[in-house]
């Protein structure tokens, strides 16, 4: 599936090129490739109207390997394997278009507390019940689960070279003693917090241009609707929006 994907993005760039060529043509036809001026040993030509640009490095430039076969006179272009991150996101569209019947959840590192076991169990039924598509999101895009102590500030962070996230075992602490479900709420809504950063990462719309707390405010916007399906209290509700809020200003 995602060989021909790699496919399509390159007749795409491709056709772009080609009808955009105009643009760059005065006083010479520059290559531009995400964003990025690309230099050629052949220069890009325009032949009878048509923009011709060399396909070696268009595919070398995206990652794939170009060969020549002078006796057959064709080119191969071979896209590279698909990374951690696109396997991820393709996992995710299988269980969103159901084509998966069982959604696997996180892996649990050997870390994660008997406290936290049970946390993560309830908070994932509590998802499945009232927040499905959100349990599918979690489950594709966060691949394991880890503890250990963090900053007392942060319940969990994500690693995004290996798309662990590891919850703070001081907070899971405190979780597990709040009140009434509020700690399988928390739990639950920092699944889909952390899941949103796993996803920004892996569909490459994390913007690494942007700050931080800009970053961190998005992905408490998203916990905020997370936390609207699951009916939290208002509370908590005031909770996620002051963060919000701390970040934007």
């Amino acid at each position: 599936m995602f060989r021909n994907r790699y496919k399509l993005i390159v007749s795409i760039i491709i056709i772009i090129l080609l009808l955009l060529g105009n643009v760059y043509a005065v006083p010479y036809i520059r290559l531009i490739i995400n964003g990025q001026q690309v230099y050629t040993d052949v220069p890009p030509q325009i032949v009878n109207g048509t923009t011709l640009v060399p396909i070696r490095v268009i595919s070398e430039t995206l990652g794939a390997k170009v060969n020549w076969d002078g006796d057959t006179q064709t080119v191969t272009v071979d896209m590279p394997q698909y990374t951690l991150e696109a396997r991820t996101v393709e996992y995710f569209w299988d269980v969103y278009s159901n084509n998966i019947e069982n959604v696997q959840e996180p892996k649990l590192d050997n870390s994660v507390s008997p406290e936290l076991k049970t946390l993560l169990s309830k908070a994932y039924e509590l998802l499945k019940q009232k927040a499905p598509q959100v349990y599918e999101f979690v489950c594709a895009y966060i691949l394991e689960i880890q503890e250990a102590p963090l900053d007392k500030s942060i319940a969990a962070v994500t690693d995004t070279a290996t798309h662990i996230v590891t919850f703070n075992s001081s907070y899971t602490k405190q979780a597990i003693n709040f009140p009434g479900t509020l700690g399988v709420e928390v739990i639950a809504t920092t699944l889909a917090h952390e899941a949103y950063h796993e996803s920004s990462v892996c569909t490459g719309t994390y913007n690494t241009a942007v700050d931080n707390k800009t970053i961190e405010a998005l992905a408490y916007a998203f916990e905020y609707g997370v936390a609207k399906q699951l009916g939290v209290s208002q509370d908590y509700f005031n909770w996620i929006k002051t963060q919000i809020i701390n970040n934007l200003n």
